[in-house]
C-alpha cells in the first residue's frame, strides 16, 4: 500500500510543480524576445562563480552570505538523500550511492543536516538583527525557514528512530545517535515504529509541500537563479540599448515600457528571480536620502505586475479588448519611484542573482519621457539641451571660452588648425569643463599638465555640445540620438580618432554608446592619462602632500567603467 500511496503523491506533487513552471514559461514569453544565448562558456563560468561559488553572497555581508552558503551547499548534498528516500518510499532499498560508499555518504549527511540547522539560527539572527535596516522580514521568509527547520528534524527523526530500532549506523551518523540517545532512548518497539513513521511521512509531505510553495513565494529563485545568472547581461553595462526610430513597426504605439510585452523576457525572469533580499535598497543613495525610490520594491512590483497582467494575457483578456494596466501609474510602479533614480548602478552592482533592476527602470522612464509625462527640472533641462545644447542653458558662443587665453593651445577649426591629425588626442572637456567655475579650474589644470608632459593634443572648445548623456537617462532617446549623431558627425569630420574625456559621464558616453551610431574613438579618462604620465616620467610631482584624502569614484567611471586605480 505505502508504495502506491507514494506514487500517487509523487505524481501529483511533480505533476502541479510543472504545471506552475509551464504557466511561468508562458508569462516569460509574453515577454520581447532577447537574445542571450551568447558566449556560451563565459556564461557558464559565471554560474560556476556566482551560483556555485556564492561570491556576490558573501561579498559585503558575511554573516548573511555564509549562512545561504551553508544551506546552498547543504541542501545539495541533501537531495541526494531526499531522492533516496522518495524514490526508496516506491522501490524499497532504493540508493543512489551504492555499497560502502553510501556509510560515508551518511556521515556527510548527518553532519551537513546539523550545519543547515545552525545556518536557519543564524538566518533568524540575521533577519531579526543585522538585516533589519534592510526591512527583509516578512512572512513568506518565516515560512521558508520554518519549512527547512522541520525538514532537518524530521530527517534526524527519521535516521534517530531508525538507529533507536537497531537499523542505522550509529558509526557513520553522529548527530543522529544523540538525537536517538535523547529522544528515542528507552522507548518501546511499537513507539520507535510508529516513530519512525510519523517522522518519515511528515518528511516527506514537508519535502512535496514546499516544492510546489516555491513557485508562489520570493524563494522559486530556488530553480531561477542558475537560468537568471547564465542569461545576465553581458554586454558592457555603460550602454542603454538605442530605439531604432527609423524601422518603426506599425503597430507600436508607444516606446519605453508601459505594459508586459514591452519588457523582454529576461526583465520578466529577473523579477521570479528576486530574494527581496534588500541588498540594492541597502546601497541605493535616493533611498538612503528618503527618496520614494526602492530598487527592490520596483522589481517585487514588475513581478507582482507580470502575475496579475500575464493571468490577464493568458486568459486572452488583451485579445478580447480588455484594457490592460500600465505599470509606470499610481497602481504600480508611481512616477515619483522612477524620477528619484540617479543611474548610479550601485543596486546592479550589488545583487548576488544580476537582476538589472536600474534597465527597467530606464525603460519605464522612456515611456514616461516620449509620451510628454515629464514635468519639472527634468522637463527643463531637457529643453535647454535641445535648444542650447547644455543642459543649463548657458549660450553657446559662450563654451569653453577660456580657452582663448591659454597658450599654445591648439584648437580644431581656428588658426589654421583644420582637423586632428597631427595631434594624438583631442581633449574633451565636456559641459562642466566649458561652463562651471570648478569644472573649468579642473579643465584648465589639465590642460597645463597635457602640455607640461609634451602630449600633442588639441580641443574642440566651442564646437563642443552635450554628449546627450542627460537625455538618455531621462528617457527622452529622440534627443540623446540627435545630440550624439551630431557630435558624431563632427568628430569624424575633424578625423578625431582618440579622446580624453575630463566627464565621467562624457567619458562613458563616447566610448560605450557612441559606437551603436558610428562613433568608434579611443577614449581615455584624464586620470588614466595622467597616471600613465607619470609612470613613464613625463609628469613630476613637485610637491609633497602628507594628507589623508578620501577620493569618491564616479559611478560612471567606477562601476560602470571598472576605473578605479588609475585616480
Amino acid at each position: 500500500m505505502k508504495p502506491i500511496i507514494m506514487a500517487i503523491l509523487i505524481i501529483c506533487a511533480f505533476g502541479f510543480f510543472l504545471y506552475n513552471i509551464y504557466t511561468l514559461i508562458k508569462v516569460l514569453r509574453i515577454g520581447k524576445y532577447e537574445m542571450r544565448f551568447d558566449n556560451i562558456p563565459e556564461r557558464i563560468k559565471k554560474v560556476i562563480i556566482y551560483v556555485f561559488g556564492q561570491k556576490r553572497l558573501v561579498k559585503n555581508y558575511t554573516f548573511a552570505g555564509v549562512a545561504h552558503f551553508m544551506i546552498f551547499w547543504g541542501f545539495m548534498i541533501i537531495t541526494i538523500g531526499t531522492i533516496e528516500l522518495l524514490v526508496g518510499g516506491i522501490f524499497s532499498g532504493f540508493r543512489l550511492i551504492p555499497g560502502e560508499a553510501h556509510s560515508v555518504y551518511e556521515f556527510i549527511l548527518d553532519i551537513v543536516q546539523l550545519l543547515v540547522l545552525i545556518a536557519i539560527i543564524m538566518g533568524i539572527i540575521n533577519r531579526t538583527t543585522i538585516a533589519k535596516r534592510r526591512e527583509v522580514n516578512g512572512l513568506d521568509a518565516v515560512v521558508v525557514l520554518g519549512l527547512i527547520f522541520g525538514l532537518m528534524i524530521t530527517a534526524f527523526g527519521v535516521s534517530g528512530s531508525a538507529i533507536a530500532m537497531g537499523n542505522g549506523e550509529p558509526a557513520w551518523q553522529p548527530i543522529s545517535s544523540v538525537f536517538a540517545s535523547l529522544f528515542f532512548n528507552g522507548m518501546s518497539e511499537n513507539g520507535l515504529i510508529f516513530s519512525n513513521a510519523f517522522f518519515w511521512w511528515f518528511h516527506v509531505f514537508i519535502v512535496l509541500g514546499f516544492l510546489n510553495y516555491l513557485p508562489y513565494s520570493k524563494h522559486s529563485h530556488v530553480f531561477t537563479a542558475i537560468p537568471n545568472v547564465f542569461f545576465q547581461n553581458l554586454n558592457h553595462r555603460g550602454a542603454l540599448n538605442p530605439i531604432d526610430f527609423e524601422n518603426v513597426p506599425d503597430d507600436i504605439d508607444h516606446f519605453g515600457a508601459s505594459k508586459l510585452e514591452d519588457f523582454t523576457w529576461k526583465d520578466i525572469l529577473d523579477a521570479y528571480t528576486c530574494t527581496e533580499c534588500g541588498r540594492c535598497t541597502d546601497n541605493c543613495p535616493a533611498w538612503h536620502t528618503d527618496k520614494p525610490l526602492s530598487p527592490r520594491e520596483i522589481v517585487v512590483k514588475l513581478r507582482h505586475y507580470a502575475s496579475s497582467e500575464g493571468t490577464a494575457y493568458l486568459n486572452g483578456d488583451a485579445a478580447n479588448g480588455a484594457e490592460l494596466q500600465d505599470i509606470p501609474g499610481p497602481e504600480w510602479v508611481t512616477e515619483e519611484e522612477l524620477w528619484a533614480c540617479t543611474s548610479c548602478n550601485a543596486c546592479v552592482e550589488q545583487c548576488p542573482l544580476f537582476i538589472d533592476q536600474m534597465g527597467k527602470i530606464m525603460e519605464m522612464r522612456r515611456f514616461l519621457t516620449l509620451e510628454g509625462r515629464i514635468t519639472g527640472p527634468a522637463a527643463k533641462t531637457l529643453q535647454k539641451l535641445q535648444t542650447h545644447g547644455n543642459p543649463w542653458g548657458f549660450s553657446e558662443s559662450d563654451r569653453a571660452k577660456w580657452v582663448s587665453g591659454v597658450e599654445g593651445l591648439n584648437v580644431l577649426g581656428e588658426d589654421g588648425v583644420e582637423d586632428a591629425t597631427e595631434f594624438d588626442f583631442v581633449y574633451w572637456m565636456g559641459c562642466y569643463g566649458g561652463y562651471d567655475p570648478r569644472g573649468q579650474n579642473i579643465a584648465q589644470s589639465v590642460v597645463s599638465l597635457l602640455q607640461q608632459a609634451g602630449v600633442k593634443f588639441a580641443v574642440l572648445g566651442p564646437k563642443e555640445k552635450c554628449t546627450g548623456d542627460p537625455a538618455r537617462r531621462l528617457g527622452e532617446e529622440a534627443l540623446y540620438q540627435m545630440l550624439a549623431t551630431e557630435n558624431i558627425e563632427n568628430l569624424n569630420n575633424l578625423k578625431v580618432k582618440k579622446v580624453i574625456a575630463n566627464c565621467p559621464h562624457c567619458f562613458n558616453t563616447i566610448k560605450n554608446e557612441y559606437p551603436q551610431f558610428g562613433g568608434n574613438f579611443e577614449v581615455i579618462n584624464h586620470t588614466q592619462l595622467l597616471s600613465d604620465l607619470i609612470e613613464q616620467g613625463k609628469l613630476k610631482p613637485t610637491k609633497e602632500i602628507n594628507e589623508d584624502v578620501v577620493y569618491h569614484d564616479p559611478c560612471y567611471l567606477g562601476r560602470y567603467n571598472r576605473v578605479f586605480d588609475a585616480p
